[in-house]
């Protein structure tokens, strides 16, 4: 388990967290850009792999694009109640694999492997993005904070509840996986002018 993420230690709290005015706000940002781009890979024949579905707000959008949907959670809290989430929606399409993404055998296994809200937290993002690489036949799809005034107070933040976490630049996410061809949006802003938090970035093999 990824003993870095704070809400594997308050996965219940998790969804009333989201919905505090600020974050909600830069979340509808982010989600329009998430939204988009998950859009543009969407095939109902086709299999998509979610690393960190933590309650399921994804994993929703994702069941609807995809014919199947494999979500990988290493947090059982958090596994009990996507599982719970998804069968009270009566979703179908949804094979939780309970585990640490990093040690299953996941090569070539989907079609696009998605990662939203997960490199916050995770201290070696190329080997992550390198493992997502290795299981995606066509495209990887993750997020990560932007440094930057609101990436500074999302660290800020963290240290308070004892958490690193990680902000990058847009060059250097870039560079995570080097052959393919990567399209970086920036959102989840406070204001129309202000820059955003998030980094989305998409990976497409060449």
């Amino acid at each position: 388990m990824n003993d870095n993420n704070p809400y594997h230690r308050t996965a219940r709290r998790y969804d009333a967290h989201l919905r505090l005015p600020i974050i909600s706000v830069i979340r509808r940002d982010e989600e329009r850009v998430v939204n988009e781009t998950l859009a543009r890979y969407g095939d109902p024949t086709a299999t998509a792999l979610e690393i960190g579905p933590g309650t399921g707000y994804y994993t929703l959008t994702l069941s609807r694009l995809f014919g199947e949907v494999a979500a990988v959670e290493d947090s059982p809290q958090m596994v009990d109640l996507l599982r719970a989430g998804l069968g009270a929606k009566g979703i179908k399409n949804v094979r939780i694999l309970p585990g640490d993404f990093r040690s299953l055998p996941l090569a070539a296994s989907c079609e696009v492997a998605v990662a939203i809200g997960v490199l916050d937290y995770i201290a070696d993002p190329v080997a992550f993005v390198g493992r997502m690489c290795e299981a995606a036949r066509r495209a990887v799809v993750l997020t990560v904070p932007r440094r930057g005034l609101l990436g500074a107070c999302f660290v800020a933040g963290g240290a308070m509840q004892r958490t690193r976490i990680y902000c990058y630049d847009r060059d250097t996410v870039a560079a995570w996986a080097p052959g393919w061809r990567s399209s970086i949006v920036e959102a989840g802003r406070l204001a129309r002018l202000g820059r955003g938090l998030t980094l989305i970035a998409a990976f497409e093999r060449c």
